[in-house]
């Protein structure tokens, strides 16, 4: 039963999200765009470029991925009351983060995924102690493997994984080989393609030029949108009070990225960090009673109103959508920079605007001037289109 509540659940973020369309990260991925991340995940989406419904395929994927890890935080709380396990669950479906994050097709969600595992196994271990074995250990290994495959977050999560190998009955020798081994594959792969490596980068970098005060405030606004602020205080302090240095660090790692890179979506890759501590801290001090999900609920509904969804269909979208209803063949021509959601979004062939290539297009579509077009006969511009269109008679 609660299984079913939740993937209904699941298929209501998702299809709120696929309101909006399809956007330019997104598309990335559905398209296989060989950047900003390695190809694991990305190659298993372009399986099914061919499908006709393929966004919200991805996009119900992610979304039940997300609501029903509740099952994970269920299983990290072993040892809890029960009262206090449920409340860590529905704090993890009621987080800002979760709620914002589930059904885009982002890898934030699959990188914050697998950091969440990595702390299950995490917990499960400390509570196993000589039950631990080196199967765990290999298993713990192939899944840090397919995380550095997936994204470079992953990276962030290195210090509990750190933790989780260089437990016994692991030899030395082995220990390096299952953490350092996954890294050393994925810069060889990198190595392989630098694009992979100069996207992600000049994205790390991309908000250097601004003020400090705006870089403190977006990192502000991420922990916030992560814990729902009440689930980032008890998680930071379940972690200090256990002195809990891998989680810790991969805290601190996660900050120093979205301080000079900001991005609202990065703040779920704090949430399984917080919801860890917030066990911990319930083990320490608080018994947690449910109408402690009233605040993380009042300030998820803030956080909504603070920074909603972009829900109304994307220019991309009602563009081509227009064009296509049409029935014309030929190139659309796009005047200016645009991203990778007019080359999902399109059945024609996508090419940058020159005059000479008007022949042969069936429509101009001019996020800049399209220079020289209103002199081509044969062409008119197109009433209420959400940006400037021109299409051939």
């Amino acid at each position: 039963m609660f299984a079913s509540v939740l993937q209904i659940y699941a298929f209501l973020l998702a299809g709120i999200q696929a309101l909006g369309g399809v956007h330019t990260d997104e598309a990335k991925y559905l398209l296989n765009i060989p950047y900003p991340h390695p190809p694991l995940a990305r190659f298993l989406l372009s399986l099914t470029s061919s499908w006709p419904y393929q966004e919200f395929l991805w996009r119900a994927v992610f979304a039940t991925l997300l609501v029903q890890a509740a099952w994970l935080v269920w299983h990290m709380g072993a040892g809890l009351a029960r009262e206090q396990r449920f409340t860590a669950a529905c704090a993890w479906l009621l987080c800002a983060a979760v709620v914002l994050q589930a059904g885009t097709i982002m890898m934030v969600s699959l990188t914050a995924l697998q950091g969440l595992l990595f702390l299950v196994l995490l917990a499960r271990a400390r509570r196993s102690q000589g039950k631990w074995t080196a199967r765990h250990a290999f298993g713990a290994a192939l899944l840090w493997l397919a995380s550095l495959f997936t994204s470079y977050h992953a990276l962030f999560y290195a210090p509990v994984v750190a933790l989780l190998l260089w437990r016994k009955p692991l030899s030395p020798w082995q220990r390096l080989l299952y953490f350092l081994g996954p890294i050393v594959l994925v810069l060889l792969s990198t190595a392989a393609d630098p694009l992979l490596a100069a996207s992600w980068l000049r994205a790390g970098v991309k908000n250097t030029d601004l003020p400090l005060l705006a870089w403190s405030t977006g990192l502000f606004q991420a922990w916030s949108v992560g814990g729902s602020i009440l689930l980032g205080l008890t998680g930071m302090a379940g972690l200090l009070l256990r002195r809990d240095w891998g989680p810790l660090l991969s805290v601190c790692l996660v900050a120093a990225f979205t301080f000079i890179s900001f991005r609202l979506y990065y703040g779920l890759l704090f949430t399984p960090l917080f919801l860890y501590g917030t066990l911990a801290f319930f083990r320490h001090l608080w018994k947690a009673p449910l109408p402690s999900l009233i605040p993380v609920g009042l300030i998820t509904l803030l956080c909504l109103l603070l920074f909603p969804p972009d829900l109304s269909p994307s220019p991309a979208r009602a563009v081509l959508q227009a064009l296509a209803r049409r029935g014309r063949s030929g190139a659309i021509l796009i005047a200016g920079s645009f991203g990778h959601e007019w080359q999902y979004e399109a059945s024609s062939s996508i090419r940058r605007y020159h005059p000479s290539l008007l022949p042969e297009a069936q429509a101009a579509v001019c996020l800049e001037a399209c220079e020289g077009i209103e002199r081509v006969p044969g062409w008119s511009r197109a009433a209420d289109a959400p940006v400037e269109v021109w299409v051939k008679e």
